[in-house]
């Protein structure tokens, strides 16, 4: 039994190391997830650079660009960064620009930028729209995204 707590002991301090390392290290303004919904609750704040291949669900506010599969902004999210993504729903608000196959704005979303969308944009009566929107071909997106992508890993190369 004694084994036991001593294994689950390490392990928890092992992953608290590892969240330490993301929340104060030289991480700190980078977070990173693989594939998995991950959600920022309402009243919670997170700064800094957000890459993810899977869902993020916004209820609480981030200030940063945000680099992801899917990203869902609900009523009490508010998003100041600039957002590339596969799809994109705003029931909150989001200020910056948006590079999207799929943008879609609930009748509560509010997005002051624009909007760069490949496949669909829907809106719903009272989505309020501030900037320009443009259909542009699927390769403009995705080469943006690349681009930036290996800029920060030659970034990180170099340091």
């Amino acid at each position: 039994c004694s084994k036991l707590i001593i294994i689950s002991l390490a392990e928890s301090l092992n992953k608290w190391s590892n969240f330490n390392n993301y929340m104060f290290g030289e991480n700190k303004d980078k977070l990173t997830s693989v594939g998995e919904k991950s959600v920022v609750g309402q009243g919670l704040t997170f700064e800094g650079a957000i890459n993810s291949t899977g869902e993020i669900e916004l209820a609480g506010s981030i200030k940063g660009p945000v680099n992801v599969k899917e990203l869902v902004i609900k009523e009490t999210g508010s998003l100041i960064g600039d957002v590339n993504a596969e799809t994109v729903e705003v029931s909150g608000y989001l200020d910056g620009q948006i590079s999207a196959q799929n943008v879609i704005i609930s009748s509560t979303g509010e997005i002051k930028g624009n909007i760069s969308f490949t496949e669909v944009l829907r809106t719903e009566d009272g989505a309020n729209i501030d900037g320009h929107v443009k259909k542009v071909p699927l390769v403009k997106i995705e080469s943006k995204t690349n681009l930036e992508a290996s800029s920060k890993i030659k970034k990180i190369k170099n340091k």
